[in-house]
């Protein structure tokens, strides 16, 4: 008749599910960007642990193309194995003159 809820819980219960419903579009969107993440990042790229490496360049002039380093390759030395920490640092002796 005048636009009133029959019951203050039945106006709790409607805000209630209003809230639910909204939550749950906002569950869907959130997904829905994950998933296309997701498909972004398993389309073409792997994932890896390994140090990014440069193995070309690519020289200013012509066309752009990368070139290989060949026996110009920067120096990368490993990493140093857990046996090091036993071995004595060299302690050179001071030359007199």
């Amino acid at each position: 008749d005048e636009g009133l809820p029959p019951t203050e819980e039945a106006e709790m219960d409607f805000q209630r599910s209003i809230a639910i419903e909204q939550q749950k579009a906002a569950d869907r969107s959130a997904a829905q960007l994950r998933r296309e993440e997701e498909a972004i990042l398993a389309s073409d790229a792997t994932r890896t642990t390994a140090e990014p490496r440069v193995n070309a360049y690519i020289p200013d002039s012509g066309y752009g193309v990368p070139k290989a380093y060949g026996s110009k390759a920067p120096f990368m030395p490993t990493t140093l194995g857990a046996n090091m920490r036993h071995i004595r640092k060299p302690n050179p002796k001071p030359i007199d003159f």
